[in-house]
């Protein structure tokens, strides 16, 4: 079963300031001899500029396909999730039902900006570490951010990339999911080299 989150209309200058993260303002006037972008661990500069991880927020629309699927059931999660969507101007799409058809979610993967999974709903933990391996090795360029109770906090770092990509604990605050979808991008692309 499928449901569908609606945006809300408001005015063109608060959704666009919501859609893309700013990085800080540099005030200093530029120095005659650049300084080098930042290094990553591969020794390269993390693609579209700063990187979370350097504590400055990528400047890049946080859902630019306007579409999220949300493995769960319509309650609190979906509910902060929904607001924080409607402020990307993106719609949520929950599922109610753990076994979404993985022919069906490679069709659309391309189409969706990532997947959230609430672990509270699939069950016990083993039913959902294999939930997320088999989305994972069905659509592995698929951002999936897991939201468990069970967890003491969020985890931003790529440690459980076979599984997900994040792990936030709930309930979800905007800044915390902000960061958390940020990072599942930048661990995704991680994901997905380590696996080339």
């Amino acid at each position: 079963m499928f449901r569908f989150g609606r945006t809300s209309k408001s005015d063109d200058a608060r959704t666009k300031a919501a859609m893309v993260l700013r990085a800080p303002v540099q005030e200093e006037p530029p120095q005659a001899d650049p300084q080098p972008a930042p290094q990553t661990a591969a020794g390269t500069a993390p693609a579209g500029g700063c990187s979370i991880k350097l504590g400055r927020l990528v400047d890049a629309p946080l859902c630019p396909k306007g579409v999220i699927l949300m493995c769960g059931t319509a309650g609190a999660l979906s509910r902060d999730i929904t607001d924080w969507a409607d402020q990307m101007r993106a719609v949520v799409m929950v599922v109610s039902d753990g076994n979404i058809s993985l022919d069906w979610l490679r069709e659309y993967a391309p189409k969706l900006d990532f997947l959230l999974v609430d672990s509270d709903y699939l069950g016990d933990t083993e039913a959902t570490i294999d939930f997320c391996l088999r989305v994972r090795r069905a659509t592995p360029s698929l951002p999936l951010i897991l939201v468990s109770s069970e967890v003491r906090s969020h985890d931003f770092t790529c440690e459980r990339m076979m599984a997900c990509d994040v792990t936030l604990k709930p309930p979800l605050m905007r800044t915390a999911l902000t960061m958390g979808v940020q990072a599942a991008y930048q661990n995704n692309e991680h994901f997905l080299k380590s696996i080339a």
